[in-house]
C-alpha cells in the first residue's frame, strides 16, 4: 500500500512541474547577438536569437499567444557612443514548437536590424542587462540566461561582466535576473573595425549650424541681384548707398535665423496650456517669418513710394506701418495673451529710443540732406523692427498648437499686410501708369488672399479624417516651420511682375532702366524653381543654396553691369540692317578663308617662278579683310559680331517670348519623363490646395524663364556668336542644376537610399537635358539669323569644319544618352523599390510633414 501511493506521489508531481514549468531559476534562456553583414555587405546586420521553454499555464506563454511575439530582449547597441541609427529591420519570427499537450513549449525568436550605412573606423557598445529588461516582463521567463554575442572579424575590446567563455570572434556571458541591480549582472564589450563601403552614408547627424550656414548663402546670393536691382531703380544719385542698405536689409535674416526669439517669450503672459519645446533641429523661427512677412514688406513698400514720387515715405505711409502692430496686441489680448510688465517697460523704452534717434538725425543733420529726409523713415523702420521681434515672442507665433482662435487668427492678418501691399504699389514701376484705386483694393485683397489661402482655407473647413494631420500642420503659427506656400506665391507674383515690366519695355529700341538687372534676377528665380515650390526648406538645403548663390554671381558674368547701354546699338538694328551685316560678314569671311586658300596655292607658283613676288603682293592686298583699325583677325570679329549679335531686327518681347516657347519644347520630353517617375521635393501622400501640380508646373516653367532671358537679352549676353553665348547661358545654369540635384541622390537627410549610381544618372541626365535645351536656342537662334537676312544656314555655318558639324552631332548624341539614362534610371529604381525574396523589411523612418523636403 505504501508503495502504490508512493507511486502516485510521484507521478503527479510530474504533470504539476510540467503545467507550471518548474521554478524560473532552474531553467535556461539563450540570447545570441550576431554582428554580420547584409546581402550587398554594405550594412552592419544585429541579428538577434532567443531560444527558452514555457510553462503551459504561465504568463509569458499567454502573452505570447496574445501578442504573437515572444520575448527578446536584454542588450543595447551604440555605435561610435551614439544610438545606432537603422535603416530598416527585418519582421521578427517566432517559432513555437511543444512536444505534448502537457510537456513545456520551446520558443524560438528570430530578427534582425540594419544599421545605417557608414564608411571608415567603427565601434559597437553592447550591453547586456537583461535584468532590467525583466522589470516590465511577465512572469515565466527563465530566471537564468546565456548572452552570447558573435563577432566574426571584429576587434573585442573592453570585456566586463559575468564572462563564462571567450574564444576568438565570441564571448558569452552567464547571467541571473534575481538581482536586478546587481552591477555584477550587466557585461559590455566593445567591437571596434574598420568598414569600407562603396555607397555614401545612409544617415548622417546634420547640425544645427549647417542649415542656418547654408540658408545664408542662398540669402547672400539673393542679396546680390536684390542690390543690383535696387541700384538701377534708384537712379545715378549715391548707388554705393542704395546697394549697402539693400545687402544690409537681405542678409539681416541671417543672424535672425540663427537667434530666434528665445528672450522674447518671457514678457508674455499665456492663460492657455504650455507649449511644448521646440526640437534640437533647426526650423525658421518667428523672428524670421516677421522679419520676412513684415519688416522686409515695409521696406520694399517704402521703396516703391520712393520710386514713384521721388521723395521719402510720407506721414501717412510712416504712421500706418508704425502702428499697424500695436494691433495685435488687444487681439492677442482678447485670446488670453498679454504683455507682462517687464513687456510694457520694453514697450515703453522702444518708443524712446526711437524717438531719441529721431532728434539726433534730425537736428544734426544739414537742411536739405538726405539723412535729414529720412529720419522719419529711420525712426519707424527702428521701431518696427523692435516691435515685430518682441512679437515674435508670442505664442501665436512661437507654438506648433494649431488650435488657433478667431482673435489669433486676426493677429496673423495684421502681420501680414504689407506683403499684398508691397506687391500691390509695385504695379505703377510695372504698368508705367498708377493704377485705379478700386485696381489696387481689389489687387492687394488677391495677393494677400494668395499668401493666407492654406492658412485661412485650413482654419475655416473641416479636412476628411484622413487629411486631418495634414490640415493641423497648416493650421499652426503662419510664422514658424517651412511653410512653403507663402514663399511660393510671392516667388511666382515677382516672375508675374518682372514678365510684365519686361513686355511693356520690350518694344525695338526701348531701354528700360531696369531691364538688365532684372534678367539676373529671372535666372536666380528660375534656379529656385526648378526643385518645384520656392521654399524655406529648399533655401536650407545646400545644394539649393549654393546653386541660388552661383546663379546670383555668375549672373554678373552673363550679364556684365552695363551691357545695356554697351549693347544698345546691337538692339536698335533694323530687319534691313540686319541684312547688311550679315552680307558685309559673308562677304569678309569669304576673302579671309580664300586668303588663306590663296596662300596655300601660291606658294609652289612662286617656287615655279609662274607668279612673281610683285603679283603675289598685289592680289595679298586685295584679298585682306577691309578696314583700317586693328589686325584682319580683329576686324573680322568684330563683323562677325556685328552680323551675329543682334536680334535681326526683332523686338526684345518677341524674342523672349520665342526663346521661352523653344526651351519649354527642347525640354518636353525631360519634363514628361520627371512627370511620371518623379515626385517634386516636399510631396507627401496629401498635399492640399493642389501644390503637387502647382510644384511640377513650376518645375516645367522653369525652363522657360531661361529661354526668356536667352531670347530677351539676347544682345546683351556675353559672347559675340548665338552658339558662344549659348555657351555662356549653359556655364550658368547647368552647375547650378546639377548642384540642386546632388543632395537629393546622396545626402542622407533629403533621400531614402543614397546611392552614387543614382547621382551619376540623375545629374547626367539633367547636365545633358541642359545641354540640349541652351545648344538647341544657340542653333536655333544661329538658323533665324540667316534666315532672316535671305541667307541659308550652309552660308552662315560651314559643314564642311569639323566644328560645325561636331556641335548639332554632339547635341543630338547628348540627348539620345539622356533618353537612355532615364531609361537605365527608371530601371534601377524598379530594382531598387523591389525588395528581395523572402525578406520582409520596413523603414522607420520619419513621417514626412507637408512642404518639408522628402527624406
Amino acid at each position: 500500500m505504501l508503495l502504490t501511493l508512493l507511486c502516485l506521489s510521484l507521478t503527479g508531481a510530474g504533470p504539476a512541474d510540467a503545467a507550471g514549468g518548474g521554478k524560473d531559476e532552474e531553467r535556461t534562456g539563450k540570447l545570441t547577438v550576431d554582428i554580420g553583414w547584409d546581402a550587398s555587405r554594405e550594412k552592419v546586420v544585429v541579428r538577434k536569437r532567443c531560444t527558452y521553454t514555457l510553462g503551459i499555464r504561465s504568463e509569458a506563454l499567454a502573452q505570447l499567444r496574445m501578442m504573437g511575439v515572444g520575448f527578446c530582449q536584454g542588450y543595447s547597441v551604440k555605435r561610435d557612443g551614439e544610438a545606432a541609427g537603422y535603416d530598416s529591420w527585418d519582421a521578427p519570427a517566432v517559432r513555437v514548437t511543444q512536444e505534448s499537450s502537457r510537456s513545456p513549449v520551446r520558443v524560438e525568436t528570430n530578427s534582425a536590424v540594419h544599421l545605417s550605412r557608414r564608411s571608415g573606423p567603427q565601434r559597437l557598445d553592447v550591453r547586456v542587462n537583461v535584468a532590467s529588461a525583466f522589470k516590465h516582463a511577465p512572469e515565466g521567463l527563465p530566471g537564468v540566461w546565456t548572452v552570447e554575442v558573435r563577432a566574426p572579424r571584429w576587434s573585442f575590446r573592453g570585456i566586463k561582466g559575468p564572462v563564462a567563455s571567450q574564444s576568438p570572434g565570441v564571448v558569452t556571458w552567464r547571467v541571473t535576473t534575481a538581482s536586478q541591480d546587481a552591477p555584477a549582472m550587466v557585461g559590455t564589450v566593445a567591437l571596434e573595425r574598420t568598414v569600407e563601403t562603396t555607397k555614401p552614408p545612409s544617415s548622417r547627424r546634420q547640425s544645427r549650424a549647417e542649415p542656418v550656414t547654408v540658408f545664408g548663402l542662398a540669402v547672400c546670393g539673393i542679396g546680390v541681384v536684390a542690390a543690383c536691382l535696387v541700384v538701377r531703380l534708384a537712379g545715378p544719385a549715391v548707388p554705393r548707398r542704395w546697394a549697402t542698405v539693400a545687402m544690409v536689409l537681405t542678409v539681416a535674416a541671417c543672424p535672425l535665423a540663427f537667434l530666434g526669439t528665445q528672450g522674447q517669450r518671457e514678457i508674455w503672459r499665456y492663460s492657455g496650456p504650455p507649449s511644448d519645446p521646440s526640437g534640437q533641429e533647426w526650423a525658421p523661427g518667428p523672428a524670421l517669418g516677421m522679419w520676412l512677412w513684415y519688416v522686409l514688406p515695409v521696406a520694399g513698400w517704402w521703396f516703391s513710394h520712393r520710386l514713384v514720387t521721388r521723395r521719402p515715405p510720407s506721414t501717412r505711409v510712416l504712421v500706418v506701418s508704425g502702428a499697424a502692430p500695436l494691433l495685435v496686441l488687444p487681439l492677442l489680448a482678447a485670446g488670453g495673451t498679454v504683455l507682462t510688465p517687464a513687456g510694457w517697460g520694453r514697450l515703453v523704452g522702444l518708443l524712446l529710443l526711437t524717438l531719441a534717434l529721431f532728434l539726433v538725425l534730425h537736428c544734426l543733420a544739414e537742411r536739405g540732406t538726405a539723412v535729414r529726409r529720412w529720419a522719419a523713415a529711420g525712426g519707424t523702420f527702428m521701431w518696427i523692427v523692435g516691435l515685430t521681434y518682441g512679437l515674435g515672442g508670442a505664442p501665436i507665433m512661437t507654438d506648433d498648437d494649431s488650435t488657433v482662435t478667431t482673435y489669433e487668427a486676426a493677429a496673423v492678418l495684421v502681420c501680414t499686410w504689407p506683403v499684398a501691399v508691397w506687391l500691390t504699389s509695385l504695379l505703377g514701376p510695372v504698368l508705367g501708369r498708377t493704377p485705379r484705386p478700386a485696381v489696387r483694393a481689389v489687387s492687394c485683397a488677391a495677393f494677400w488672399a494668395l499668401v493666407l489661402s492654406p492658412f485661412l482655407v485650413a482654419h475655416m473647413t473641416t479636412p476628411p479624417q484622413a487629411w486631418s494631420d495634414t490640415w493641423d500642420y497648416y493650421k499652426r503659427s503662419f510664422f514658424t516651420g517651412y511653410m512653403g506656400f507663402p514663399l511660393c506665391a510671392v516667388a511666382v507674383c515677382g516672375v508675374v511682375l518682372q514678365l510684365v515690366y519686361l513686355i511693356r519695355r520690350g518694344a525695338l529700341g526701348d531701354r528700360g532702366r531696369a531691364a538688365e538687372p532684372v534678367g539676373r534676377v529671372l535666372l536666380v528665380c528660375g534656379v529656385l524653381m526648378a526643385l518645384g515650390n520656392p521654399s524655406l526648406r529648399t533655401l536650407s538645403m545646400w545644394g539649393d543654396a549654393l546653386a541660388v548663390l552661383c546663379t546670383a554671381l555668375g549672373s554678373l558674368w552673363l550679364i556684365p553691369l552695363g551691357s545695356d547701354a554697351t549693347a544698345a546699338g546691337f538692339r536698335r538694328v533694323s530687319r534691313k540692317a540686319h541684312a547688311r551685316l550679315m552680307g558685309r560678314w559673308v562677304r569678309t569671311q569669304l576673302l579671309w578663308d580664300t586668303r588663306a586658300d590663296f596662300q596655300r596655292a601660291s606658294r609652289s607658283a612662286l617656287v615655279d617662278g609662274d607668279m612673281s613676288a610683285a603679283e603675289f603682293s598685289e592680289r595679298w592686298e586685295k584679298l585682306d579683310v577691309p578696314g583700317g583699325r586693328g589686325d584682319p583677325a580683329t576686324r573680322l570679329a568684330r563683323v562677325k559680331r556685328c552680323a551675329l549679335g543682334t536680334s535681326a531686327g526683332t523686338a526684345p518681347r518677341s524674342a523672349g517670348a520665342a526663346g521661352a516657347a523653344l526651351a519649354l519644347l527642347l525640354a518636353l520630353p525631360w519634363a514628361a519623363y520627371k512627370l511620371v517617375t518623379a515626385d517634386p521635393v516636399g510631396a507627401d501622400a496629401f498635399m492640399p490646395f493642389h501644390l503637387e501640380e502647382v510644384s511640377k508646373a513650376l518645375r516645367f516653367a522653369h525652363w522657360a524663364l531661361y529661354g526668356f532671358v536667352f531670347g530677351y537679352f539676347y544682345a546683351l549676353l556675353r559672347g559675340s556668336t548665338p552658339i558662344a553665348k549659348a555657351a555662356a547661358l549653359m556655364a550658368v545654369v547647368l552647375p547650378a542644376e546639377v548642384l540642386a540635384m546632388i543632395p537629393l541622390t546622396v545626402d542622407p537627410q533629403f533621400t531614402r537610399n543614397p546611392s552614387w549610381n543614382d547621382m551619376v544618372v540623375a545629374c547626367g541626365g539633367l547636365a545633358g537635358q541642359t545641354f540640349v535645351v541652351c545648344m538647341g536656342l544657340g542653333l536655333v537662334w544661329e538658323w533665324w539669323l540667316a534666315r532672316a537676312a535671305a541667307l541659308k544656314w550652309s552660308q552662315v555655318r560651314n559643314f564642311r569644319r569639323l566644328s560645325s558639324i561636331t556641335v548639332p552631332l554632339g547635341t543630338v548624341l547628348v540627348a539620345a544618352a539622356t533618353a537612355f539614362a532615364t531609361v537605365v534610371a527608371g530601371a534601377w529604381a524598379q530594382q531598387e523599390l523591389q525588395p528581395p525574396p523572402g525578406t520582409p523589411s520596413s523603414s522607420p523612418a520619419a513621417q514626412v510633414q507637408p512642404g518639408q523636403a522628402g527624406r
